[in-house]
């Protein structure tokens, strides 16, 4: 499907760009340190075994891409504004035409979630040559010539691929505080058990002026994942997927990915050890696998994991889960399951629902959350060869 099918139109020229660039690793290690000029952070990175050349480099060809885009767009009298600023970017996200996420696939993901419809173009660029973390953008043959990108979609050269995102509405207590990033999460530290479940008057009067259910704003366009933040603690949960008997169990947590998610860390999470592959093998049909047999056989079981990325259905993953109550009254449960909906209740301690292993809400003990696909949910994503 060509967008520009979808604009009428028989070529595409966005007027208002906005590029969302991520912050180099030099820039962020500016701004952690700011009492420190660029020889000293640079220095201390030394000394902690970094390359301070690779990390020049990286800067260098991060803000090389910014500035290309920026003379391309000006040449071709494009309006456009390129920020490091998420707080920006959600300002100027309703103004642009098209989004240009410049960075790698994490970029990409915080990008996509200011994007909250599927009529918004996105398009990304790597400024790195690497095998990895590409998986959202274009081949780096665009990188080093802008110009074609905004020629190709002049010409209609492209595809248009509207990717499926997971919507969540949560219910419970306090779904209205600030979201945090799950390398800020340090909620207990030095706290102890009893403490913590302690909760003030005034927290209680607050959480109780609140809704109890909310639609979250952001869209997962990976997955979605539920679990204590102390990786040692498992977390109790119930699962209900679409109008089945719902289940409690436990487990490490749980991830519920999108098609486009099925390639990344629900396919991890499935993968199986060629040496535990070869003794199944040879229990079930008395012949021990070679390592070619056996590299075939995981690829094939591999490959079964993926499926479209603007496929309607999710899959859900339960980690890790508890064997013992399993089979419960002759009723076996499966780890993994696609489906249209489901609808999971918590009875953690100090869990979170964490979407796209980015934007973490608290998700504890009464809490609940359903999710969804809709065609509507999709993010729209231009794909060129």
């Amino acid at each position: 499907m060509k967008l520009s099918t979808c604009l009428n139109s028989t070529s595409y020229r966005p007027r208002l760009v906005l590029g969302v660039s991520r912050l180099s690793s030099l820039e962020y290690l500016r701004f952690r340190n700011p009492d420190l000029n660029e020889d000293q952070i640079l220095s201390r990175m030394k000394e902690e075994g970094q390359d301070p050349q690779e990390i020049l480099t990286e800067h260098q060809e991060q803000i090389s891409c910014e500035q290309n885009l920026a003379a391309v767009l000006k040449k071709l009298d494009i309006s456009f504004r390129i920020t490091k600023r998420i707080g920006d970017a959600t300002k100027c996200v309703k103004w642009a035409d098209l989004v240009i996420p410049i960075g790698g696939d994490g970029t990409f993901l915080l990008a996509s979630k200011l994007i909250s419809d599927n009529k918004k173009p996105v398009l990304g660029i790597n400024p790195v040559v690497s095998d990895k973390n590409t998986y959202f953008t274009l081949p780096y043959k665009y990188t080093t010539n802008m110009e074609s990108i905004f020629e190709k979609l002049h010409s209609g050269e492209y595809e248009l691929l509207m990717r499926s995102r997971i919507r969540t509405v949560m219910t419970g207590e306090g779904l209205y505080c600030r979201p945090f990033h799950i390398h800020e999460k340090d909620r207990t530290k030095g706290e102890k058990r009893s403490q913590s479940l302690i909760r003030s008057k005034g927290k209680k009067i607050s959480d109780a002026l609140q809704p109890r259910r909310r639609i979250l704003p952001w869209l997962a366009l990976n997955e979605v994942f539920i679990g204590e933040f102390l990786a040692v603690r498992p977390i109790t949960l119930h699962l209900q997927v679409e109008d089945q008997e719902g289940y409690v169990f436990r487990s490490s947590g749980i991830c519920v990915c999108t098609g486009t998610g099925s390639r990344s860390w629900y396919r991890s999470m499935n993968v199986k050890p060629a040496d535990t592959v070869q003794s199944i093998v040879e229990m079930a049909i008395g012949k021990k696998l070679t390592i070619e047999e056996t590299n075939k056989l995981l690829y094939k079981y591999r490959q079964s994991l993926l499926y479209p990325a603007e496929d309607l259905r999710m899959t859900y993953m339960i980690r890790e889960m508890y064997r013992a109550p399993r089979c419960w009254r002759n009723k076996c449960y499966p780890d993994r399951e696609m489906c249209n909906k489901i609808t999971v209740k918590s009875y953690g301690f100090d869990a979170g629902l964490i979407i796209d292993r980015s934007i973490s809400l608290p998700f504890n003990d009464g809490a609940s959350a359903s999710f969804d696909i809709k065609p509507e949910y999709a993010l729209m994503n231009i794909i060129m060869t």
